[in-house]
């Protein structure tokens, strides 16, 4: 599904589709991670963030 999307004849890229999709997963599972305690035994916790963020937009992108 890696195509253009018009939106009132503005086309987006992909990417930019995905990661609003991902985006209110990704918020989800922080305020999972925040709350059982594993971000503070993360070394760097906002390049963990980020690194879950990407994994489920590559996620989004191969299973959609």
């Amino acid at each position: 599904m890696l195509r253009e999307f018009s939106l009132g004849g503005i086309y987006l890229p992909p990417l930019f589709v995905y990661a609003g999709i991902t985006l209110p997963i990704y918020l989800g599972v922080r305020s999972v991670l925040a709350r059982s305690g594993v971000l503070r035994w993360v070394w760097h916790p906002g390049l963990f963030e980020f690194a879950i963020s990407l994994c489920l937009v590559s996620v989004l992108i191969l299973y959609v």
